[in-house]
Parts: C-alpha cells; structure tokens; sequence
C-alpha cells in the first residue's frame, strides 16, 4: 500500500492514505492532547472535526500544548 507524507511538528512522517487527524494524534504524537490545540497547514482545527478530517500528501500538522500562567 502507497504512503502518503506528511510533517507533524517539523517531522517528516509517511502515513497510510485516508488516516484520519484523531488516528494520526493517537498513533503519532506522544504528548498529552488534553487541552492541546491541533493546526493543519496553519488553520486551527476544532477538536469536534478531528475525526472526519482525512489527511492528504503535503500537509503540515502542527499540535499546541495550552499552558496556564500569568
């Protein structure tokens, strides 16, 4: 089966073709999501859409941790 490649936080990353943002976070990223924000190619996506958003060659998935502080 073809891969297709993609960047997660300045990574190169070849993944299977129609993996889902929420299959990608939960195979690939090794932090807490709880709390984080997820941008693809610079456009925050909603938490709610993580599941139906399908990934395609050339995207750029940057996660942001949200830390309180004053």
């Amino acid at each position: 089966m073809a891969q297709i490649d993609i960047t997660l936080n300045g990574t190169a990353l070849s993944i299977a073709p129609d993996t889902s943002l929420e299959q990608l976070l939960t195979q690939h990223h090794h932090g807490a999501l709880q709390g984080a924000a997820v941008a693809v190619n610079g456009a925050i996506v909603p938490r709610s859409e993580w599941p139906n958003y399908t990934l395609t060659a050339g995207m750029a998935v940057d996660v942001f941790s949200l830390v309180a502080g004053g």
